[in-house]
């Protein structure tokens, strides 16, 4: 880069906002401390190294902040950072995947906005690609030009001149109690029922020993409640809207994020739902899709509402994905393998519980024994709705394979996003000429792969045999995903 390149550097609330994270952590810290501290000088040591800490990871963000350069070719960003090593980012305009925007506590304070930029690599797993926090009027601009460039649509952020548009209406509405629902039930079955059992273990315990299980609570925070509290203030105020074939995603209490994606960058869809879900009729609507910088690659199409709200969204936005053929089900010779497992477990269970008797304080019996009967009956349940739920279908285009047990899991994959399909089966499987298949598919996340139910080896056969038709006849084409 030239001299007399223009550039544009980080908004000093990227300082801020690390300087807040930074303190927040070292204030928990001195609590620790002033709890395990017994004596007034050692709590003196510990401020002084800790206001020490502070002003050195300031001063590091400061020169973090000043020796970052973003700048904004004609067809590419190039991010330079000249601290004690020199790294150089370059980035083209065609490969981006998406530009998100994040804003936390102090970039709403300060009216800054943090734009990730991402392509469709691994490292979209954990983290974007680069990022720059800028004012919020300039990075909607800036983020604006750059969908346009990605996009191919015109500029839409109206001009300081021009009167301001009409905000976009949610395809789906969604209140303070739907996202309520889906923070606190949406969650998987057992993470569910572990937070309920180590509650009512903390409750018993403070009942007959007049004294709480410090163990128990937390693990029910971290397990139940901090899971759920994190899911309710990040999917708070939910909308997604489309314009065109362009699909937008934002939420967020505290910090707020919005993700911009075209539907053509969705991998695979999934309807998940929980057994209490499925009891009260709802689904939760996810989609994989390129470009996410999500550590679940999952962006969230729609949180917990009732099951036709959920359907008929996927319809609408994802039609190629629809797949209504007749299901396959189970082979009855699952039942071994499932049925094994359900031994194996229950016989498990049993030792475990025969060995806590001596160990178990006095009143806590009853506990166990419900416990284990509880476990008993779950495994029995698992093995029944394993062998229900699990199915799969075909059409030209989409395999749907129906996995889980008490969460029930429904894949749309298309065969073009497969890599590869491996059908193996165990000796009273390969007897009967059944056979489970592990499709393995292009993902964002790498080794991303659903594991079918046991049908028949011949049918399973079929899906590699479709990928490669689809490939050979030019059914495949890989400009469709650009």
């Amino acid at each position: 880069m030239t001299e007399e390149q223009s550039f544009l550097r980080n908004h000093w609330s990227y300082v801020a906002s690390n300087t807040f994270r930074t303190l927040l952590m070292f204030g928990v810290m001195i609590l620790v401390w002033w709890g395990t501290s017994e004596g007034q000088g050692d709590m003196t040591i510990y401020l002084a190294f800790i206001l020490v800490m502070s002003v050195v990871i300031v001063a590091l963000n400061i020169i973090y902040w000043l020796k970052t350069k973003y700048y904004f070719l004609e067809d590419e960003i190039v991010v330079i950072r000249t601290t004690i090593f020199r790294s150089e980012t370059r980035i083209q305009y065609d490969r981006l995947a998406s530009v998100n925007v994040e804003r936390d506590v102090v970039c709403r304070i300060l009216n800054a906005t943090k734009l990730s930029f991402n392509l469709n690599s691994s490292m979209n797993v954990t983290k974007a690609e680069a990022y720059i926090v800028l004012k919020k009027d300039k990075a909607d601009r800036l983020r604006e030009d750059l969908n346009s460039r990605m996009f191919g649509t015109a500029r839409t952020v109206p001009e300081a001149s021009e009167e301001p548009r009409e905000e976009a209406v949610s395809l789906v509405d969604v209140s303070t109690w739907d996202i309520f629902l889906h923070a606190f039930i949406g969650m998987s079955t057992y993470q569910l029922l572990f937070g309920l059992v180590m509650a009512a273990y903390s409750i018993l315990s403070f009942y007959f020993d007049n004294s709480v299980s410090v163990f128990a609570i937390i693990l029910f925070v971290v397990e139940f409640l901090m899971p759920a509290f994190a899911a309710f203030f990040r999917y708070f105020n939910y909308s997604i809207v489309r314009q065109g074939e362009t699909v937008t995603v934002s939420s967020g209490f505290f910090s707020t994020r919005t993700d911009c994606f075209k539907l053509s960058k969705v991998n695979f869809v999934k309807i998940r739902e929980p057994l209490i879900c499925r009891v009260l009729g709802k689904s939760i609507l996810e989609a994989e899709v390129v470009g996410t910088s999500d550590t679940k690659g999952m962006p969230l199409l729609c949180p917990l509402k009732d099951r036709d709200i959920a359907y008929n969204l996927f319809r609408d936005l994802l039609p190629e994905f629809v797949c209504e053929d007749l299901q396959s089900k189970q082979s009855r010779v699952s039942m071994v393998g499932l049925g094994f497992w359900t031994l194996v477990t229950v016989g498990i269970i049993a030792g475990f519980a025969y060995l806590l008797v001596p160990e178990i304080p006095s009143g806590f019996g009853m506990f166990l024994n419900f416990c284990v009967v509880l476990m008993y009956i779950l495994c029995v349940g698992w093995f029944v709705l394993a062998y229900r739920n699990r199915s799969i279908a075909m059409n030209d285009s989409i395999v749907l394979a129906v996995t889980g047990s008490f969460d029930r899991v429904s894949n749309y994959i298309l065969f073009d996003k497969i890599q590869f399909a491996n059908v193996f089966s165990n000796p009273v499987e390969r007897r009967y000429g059944a056979a489970k298949c592990k499709i393995n598919m292009l993902s964002t996340v790498g080794a991303t792969a659903v594991v079918t139910g046991v049908f028949e080896a011949d049918y399973l056969e079929k899906v590699s045999e479709t990928v490669m038709a689809r490939i050979r006849d030019g059914r495949y084409d890989f400009r469709r995903f650009q």
